[in-house]
């Protein structure tokens, strides 16, 4: 929940999942002058929570389905990743250890956000298309896992999810509330910088997000080699 005087949000109340049972310091607030609110496929639970106070946030969300599946590195001839487009999403298919991964479906869901789960139209629409472009196709004895993800995806006016943005965007619709909505896990970083350098700018007197000058895990000669590019 979160902690309000008038018209401005101050910190939040919190629970520990992890807490025993009946303890009394499983919940307990968080004072905060800014509180920012990146929650994924649960950002409309968010803008729910200040309805009392007659604010829209201005944005909603819609959570698309994206399944993958597990395959043998032997059930499939090669080396090189695939990617491809599909009537209806991007199919990749990437070397990853002694494994492929093939993804992805791109589909609403409506049901649990908690445990998104895979169809069997899912597993063979995935199948099907894969199959297309290689010499030995695939089945589903071949498969060694499946797995399945949500995509907070900024809704809007179309009904395929497909079609929506992935985009992401930070509001604020109360003083010391931010919401950061959209993106996926491969623009984190950027969403991240956005959100926390309109926090820093309210806040005043906080240096911006160095965020894009950390190199990411395995980045590591980056730098020179970027300098002796005309080399390379």
């Amino acid at each position: 929940g979160l902690i309000r005087q008038a018209r401005e949000v101050t910190g939040v109340r919190v629970r520990d999942m992890e807490a025993p049972a009946g303890s009394p310091d499983a919940e307990f607030e968080v004072r905060a002058r800014t509180v920012i609110a990146a929650t994924g496929v649960w950002s409309d639970d968010m803008a729910r929570m200040l309805n009392d106070v007659g604010l829209r946030p201005g944005l909603r969300v819609r959570a698309s389905k994206g399944v993958h599946l597990v395959v043998p590195r032997s059930a499939i001839t090669g080396e090189a990743g695939l990617i491809l487009r599909t009537a209806r999403s991007v199919l990749f298919v990437i070397p990853w250890g002694g494994h492929w991964i093939i993804g992805t479906t791109d589909t609403d869901w409506q049901l649990d956000r908690s445990h998104p789960a895979a169809t069997a139209s899912d597993i063979d629409y995935l199948l099907d298309q894969v199959n297309t472009v290689l010499d030995r196709p695939l089945t589903t004895a071949d498969i060694e896992g499946v797995y399945a993800g949500l995509r907070p995806l900024l809704a809007g006016e179309a009904d395929s999810t497909s079609k929506l943005s992935r985009e992401h965007a930070v509001v604020e619709p109360m003083l010391g509330l931010l919401l950061v909505a959209g993106g996926k896990y491969t623009t984190y970083r950027v969403m991240a910088s956005d959100v926390v350098n309109r926090a820093a700018r309210r806040l005043g007197g906080v240096r911006p997000s160095r965020t894009a000058d950390l190199p990411l895990l395995g980045a590591d000669g980056y730098t020179a080699m970027w300098r002796d590019r005309a080399d390379l």
